[in-house]
């Protein structure tokens, strides 16, 4: 996966988050499951780049450096409110 200023992830790395094979990443990236937001850092974070993907209830974030290299990761679950 590619944004606009030219940050790639790799299918496997995203998969991996999700717990999905990268076949089953580009099949919900295609279909609007998985969604995705690039912010390009500024001032003291300048040349780095942050790729956040979500699906469902899940969001998996990216720092790449400028080099394009994962320099962080981090994921959250928003689980379900316990029922009443």
């Amino acid at each position: 996966m590619t944004d606009d200023a030219g940050a790639e992830i790799d299918a496997v790395l995203l998969g991996a988050a999700f717990d999905l094979t990268p076949e089953q990443v580009m099949r919900e990236l295609r279909q609007g499951a998985i969604t995705g937001r690039a912010e390009q850092g500024i001032d003291a974070d300048a040349g780095r780049r942050r790729l956040t993907f979500f699906r469902g209830r899940k969001r998996v974030r990216f720092v790449l450096d400028a080099g394009g290299a994962v320099v962080q990761q981090t994921t959250l679950n928003f689980h379900e409110p316990p029922k009443r």
